[in-house]
């Protein structure tokens, strides 16, 4: 489905029903937005391990602009700031009134922006392998993964081509061949060919995002502002967003829980997806009925 938002069209799905049916009555399910990361992918990735919530919530998964197959609006138009405001416009045109957002590596960013400029909207925050910034954080005591400890020379000359800026077709599908399978624990060497097969990229938005996006990045000095239960979520070979960006988080924003997965990595909701279930949906059952 397609919905126009805010000079563009969103496309999103809504998985699962938003009733749960007893012998006596229907209740309402929680609504979970999915919001992926990138940026410059799509939502299909996280189909594989988030889409089984769909028996707990009513799961609604969103290509955000200028990626998937939503609308191409000019690149300056896509922020994380109008990413956040379109996630609220289509909830209203919607009508949903409260949601929890789950938010993936920089899908997370997006989900922290609807929680800063939206409060009202966000039962709860989900952050999966996401962080506050993408300057380097400060060393916490605790060991952190590197792509250097795994990636052999030819993922570490691919990654180098990304940092010049050499974000071709090309460098991607090199990325996804040589890189892409690094980005889970060594015990998972096949779940990143899974969960990627269909999802597309776009090369303008992983441009836009690491050249005018990434570098001003920064929301830790803003966690503190952040009301809504949260939830952050972080696999220990996670070089990406590693460990100690999760924690940040968990420091920053006030009563944050903290859940760290010792056989995962980047993307711990497919790596260990019925442990991940289990502590996401807790979350949900603890804070759905939330009203304020």
């Amino acid at each position: 489905m397609r919905a126009q938002v805010n000079g563009t069209h969103l496309y999103f799905d809504i998985d699962g029903s938003g009733l749960r049916a007893s012998p006596t009555h229907l209740a309402d399910k929680p609504t979970v937005f999915a919001l992926h990361g990138g940026l410059g992918f799509d939502h299909a990735y996280l189909r594989d391990g988030i889409g089984p919530l769909r028996d707990d919530a009513q799961v609604i998964y969103v290509d955000m602009r200028g990626q998937g197959r939503s609308g191409r609006p000019e690149l300056i138009t896509c922020t994380l700031e109008q990413m956040a405001d379109d996630i609220a416009a289509l909830c209203e045109l919607l009508e949903i009134k409260r949601a929890f957002m789950l938010g993936h590596s920089a899908g997370g960013f997006v989900a922290m922006h609807v929680a800063l400029r939206h409060p009202a909207l966000v039962q709860g925050l989900i952050l999966c392998g996401s962080s506050p910034t993408v300057k380097p954080l400060p060393d916490d005591g605790e060991p952190a993964p590197t792509l250097a400890s795994r990636g052999n020379p030819e993922a570490l000359a691919v990654m180098a081509r990304l940092g010049s800026g050499d974000i071709t077709q090309q460098t991607m599908d090199d990325f996804a061949r040589l890189v892409g399978p690094l980005h889970t624990a060594p015990s998972h060497p096949d779940v990143f060919k899974r969960v990627f097969g269909t999802t597309t990229t776009t090369l303008d938005m992983i441009r836009h995002f690491m050249h005018s996006i990434a570098p001003s990045y920064d929301l830790r000095a803003e966690l503190h502002r952040i009301a809504a239960p949260t939830l952050a979520i972080v696999g220990r070979h996670d070089w990406v967003c590693p460990p100690r960006a999760s924690r940040a988080i968990a420091r920053g924003i006030p009563g944050a829980q903290l859940v760290e997965f010792d056989d995962a990595g980047h993307f711990v909701f497919s790596e260990e997806r019925e442990m991940f279930l289990e502590v996401v949906t807790g979350f949900l059952n603890k804070h759905a009925s939330r009203t304020s």
